[in-house]
């Protein structure tokens, strides 16, 4: 007699991801389950998804497959885009640049990643990119770009905190980008970009590895390297201004490479080690071991750059096609000097070095895979 397999559902979830504390918040499940119009579960204002529904569950077990915080399709997935722990595959690494002023001033580095998405535009291989836009002094939102200037809008890390903070009692870094699928699926031959975190990457691929909607527009996948992503209540953004001493009023952005920086109004700029904040991060962080976005099809991040630049790793053949037309195309620029042989390998090893701390913080942590 052949034992029946219950799949797992979102009670299974709640117990495995959720109670544990190390839901990311990434909206994966969520945006499946209201893209098949079952709205059985909702993003909650603030935690983890929760019922909308009880009553419309189908005890599917797709929300639980395609949460980053499972490791049912690991294997699958990682056979698909040749895994090395770490790093990744990897076809390519560079500096670069976007080359128009008007990217480049709004942008935190080097405006790489605007600067594909207004050439995956304006050749009509996309209708928009879901990217995250500063609202407000010291807030992130979801987003769909469909012109350059809202891309432009969105660029960069700059969240301009001349206003003060007030009424911003629990700001959090992360922006929970894919929540925005359901809302811009227009038809199948709908074509987006995709700029997330690697949960919200990886989240992605799950659906697609599965065939589910709406992981079906998503055409490009332009990933963000991720140590930690923060949650800045009252009480800890007050313990932190009084162990670094600052104040969050008089910062004028927030930018992330080898270390936290914080520009203040006066130009002074402190860089804080991950190690000495890792009491504010998010949870969920820490049950993560991807750093470098490895299932994207490009990665994009400012270690190993200089100022103005973005460190760009090329990993899938759609990524080497669409970074390398946009350099023949004029959107992007690499300048020599930074692209010796020397300097990639530095690059590279910068990458690699951040990669394997945060694997290895992710196997010593209690919620690694055994």
């Amino acid at each position: 007699m052949v034992e029946e397999v219950i799949p797992k559902s979102f009670e299974d979830l709640i117990k495995d991801v959720h109670e544990p504390g190390i839901c990311g918040e990434c909206g994966g499940c969520v945006s499946f389950c209201s893209a098949g119009d079952i709205k059985a579960i909702e993003m909650s204002v603030s935690g983890p998804p929760k019922y909308y529904n009880k009553d419309n569950c189908l005890k599917c077990g797709i929300c639980y497959l395609v949460c980053p915080q499972t490791h049912v399709l690991d294997d699958e997935l990682n056979k698909k885009f040749n895994y090395k722990t770490s790093i990744g595959n990897w076809a390519k690494i560079a500096s670069c640049q976007a080359t128009s002023d008007s990217i480049r001033k709004q942008a935190s580095d080097g405006g790489a990643v605007t600067a594909i998405l207004t050439y995956l535009l304006d050749k009509n291989l996309i209708n928009g990119a879901i990217v995250s836009k500063k609202e407000g002094p010291f807030n992130r939102v979801p987003f769909f770009a469909s012109t350059k200037q809202e891309l432009i809008e969105a660029a960069g890390s700059h969240y301009d905190l001349s206003q003060g903070v007030v009424g911003l009692e629990n700001y959090n870094s992360f922006v929970p980008t894919i929540t925005k699928l359901k809302a811009v699926v227009g038809s199948d031959a709908m074509r987006i970009a995709v700029v997330g975190t690697p949960c919200q990457i990886m989240s992605i691929r799950k659906m697609q590895e599965l065939s589910i909607l709406p992981a079906h527009i998503v055409k490009y996948t332009l990933g963000l390297f991720c140590n930690l992503n923060f949650s800045f209540t009252a009480k800890a953004r007050e313990t932190m201004e009084e162990k670094f001493g600052f104040s969050f009023s008089d910062v004028e952005k927030l930018n992330i490479k080898e270390n936290l920086i914080i520009t203040l109004k006066n130009g002074k700029s402190l860089y804080i080690d991950f190690k000495d904040i890792h009491d504010f991060a998010r949870p969920a962080c820490f049950a993560c071991r991807d750093f470098s976005n490895v299932y994207a099809d490009i990665s994009f991040g400012g270690l190993g750059s200089q100022d103005g630049y973005t460190t760009s790793v090329i990993r899938t053949k759609t990524g080497v096609k669409i970074y390398n037309d946009a350099l023949k195309e004029g959107y992007i620029q690499e300048p020599s000097k930074f692209n010796t042989s020397v300097k990639k390998s530095e690059m590279l090893a910068k990458v690699i070095s951040f990669g394997k701390r945060k694997y290895d913080r992710y196997k010593k942590a209690k919620y690694a895979r055994k």
